[in-house]
């Protein structure tokens, strides 16, 4: 059988606590009932922020990871929710911190008590080697982020490994059984590359197909290319995309960063990953770019770059945070609080990237030219032409008309192109074409292939 993992195209990433605080229903169960506002965005994916047992908000550090924090609801809310999901075209993919555990896990608990290989202890009760315990008791034990409340897990050990990724009553096994169709992997890097392996092989051994994404800060072709992980949540791209909004780098070496992930990653992995610009332990993206012009070409660039377009709860209505605030402000499901215009504006790109396969699985091509500043241009190709889009976008405040060379095969001479977003037209001539970008605007060109010039060229595809 041939692996094929269920990869999303629009992911809405959701924290729980602050999906809708006027709810009298748990989380879970409030999130359910909103579903049909997340499928007018065209989602086919929900994140959901870590949901298992914690003694502290954010949950990044569990005390069961086979238990749903019961401020959140239990296993029959998050079953009914991946059902309802799934009628409407969506998964629902888990977020894991895998690398430690609270110091209230049971785990860690009974670790105290034993000595190493206690032979008094029978060898399935036997956590003290889970831990990374020090020789002597005086020496303690290793702890992530500098938090003693956080003992890190010795994932070297394989029956660790078995309990969390392997076994079949594995973590990762079990929450996949009851209906998730992935697993986002926090602080993917920390795990291990060789551990990682294991964790995918794992995901391969229950029936149906699931995604397993690594959040990786930095370039992570190794991770991908190996076979590790079907995509990234792609931070290095992050990095680019607000830096060339902020003025920091040109749009040639915005092009430059989409080149080395399209040869490096792959056209595959790179669809597979994920664009993110806020999320979870990020801020909102509308406190780093302010400008709403701005921020609203960074939003296209997530719908039209290899990969799937991520929103962060509320982003789609406007929710704001300040700078200096947490990321994690309430959701206001009243519509006198929402920016309208902004929803219809998600609302239009998801139904484009549902419209043109070349956005979802294209290859990238680019079209910036030599030395440029202000015009980020591309292509998303495939192997049939008539799904050919280009995208130009223009950070600066002032128009600009540029002649752009589009390297992609059978674009026929005379070919007309509409642009989906205005309307307009511009017209192919001998592999270029001429584009007039106003001030912070974009164009989605696609082919007229019903009529004139290269009608029937692709016809025969």
């Amino acid at each position: 059988m041939t692996y094929a993992p269920r990869c999303p195209s629009i992911v809405y990433e959701v924290f729980l606590d602050k999906i809708d605080v006027k709810s009298e229903e748990k989380p879970l169960v409030a999130l359910t009932s909103r579903l049909p506002h997340l499928k007018s965005l065209n989602v086919d994916a929900i994140s959901l922020s870590p949901i298992f047992a914690s003694p502290e908000p954010m949950r990044m550090h569990t005390s069961d990871y086979l238990a749903i924090d019961t401020c959140l609801g239990n296993e029959e809310d998050l079953v009914e929710l991946c059902r309802q999901a799934e009628a409407l075209g969506m998964g629902v993919i888990l977020t894991g911190v895998f690398d430690h555990v609270s110091d209230e896990h049971p785990w860690f608990q009974d670790a105290l008590k034993q000595v190493p290989n206690d032979p008094h202890v029978p060898l399935e009760k036997r956590t003290r080697q889970f831990f990374l315990f020090g020789k002597n008791d005086e020496d303690g034990y290793e702890f992530s982020d500098n938090n003693i409340h956080e003992p890190k897990l010795n994932l070297a050990n394989s029956a660790v490994r078995r309990r969390l990724f392997t076994g079949e009553q594995s973590v990762l096994h079990m929450w996949l059984q009851k209906g998730v169709t992935g697993w986002r992997v926090l602080r993917a890097e920390t795990v291990g590359y060789s551990i990682l392996r294991e964790v995918s092989r794992g995901s391969w051994t229950v029936e149906g197909n699931h995604y397993l994404l690594g959040d990786i800060k930095g370039f992570a072709d190794r991770y991908v290319k190996d076979g590790l992980l079907d995509g990234v949540v792609n931070h290095y791209l992050r990095q680019a995309i607000i830096g060339f909004f902020r003025g920091a780098i040109p749009a040639r070496q915005l092009a430059r960063v989409v080149h080395d992930l399209s040869t490096r990653y792959g056209t595959g992995a790179c669809n597979r990953s994920w664009n993110i610009l806020g999320g979870l332990e990020l801020p909102r993206l509308s406190t780093v770019i302010q400008e709403p012009d701005r921020l609203a070409l960074a939003v296209l660039l997530q719908y039209t770059l290899p990969g799937a377009a991520h929103i962060f709860y509320g982003d789609e209505v406007g929710l704001r945070a300040r700078q200096e605030e947490s990321a994690l402000v309430a959701m206001s499901w009243d519509e006198r609080d929402q920016n309208k215009d902004l929803l219809s504006y998600y609302q239009k790109l998801g139904a484009l990237r549902g419209m043109f396969p070349a956005l979802r699985e294209g290859q990238w091509v680019d079209m910036t030219p030599a030395g440029e500043e202000e015009i980020f241009a591309f292509a998303r190709v495939t192997h049939a032409p008539e799904e050919t889009v280009l995208v130009a976008i223009n950070r600066a405040s002032q128009t600009r008309v540029r002649k752009l060379f589009a390297p992609v095969c059978d674009l026929p001479d005379g070919l007309e192109m509409i642009d989906a977003l205005s309307g307009k037209r511009a017209t192919i001539r001998s592999g270029t074409i001429n584009v007039q970008i106003e001030g912070f605007g974009a164009s989605i060109l696609t082919p007229d292939s019903a009529s004139g010039v290269g009608a029937d060229m692709h016809r025969g595809y």
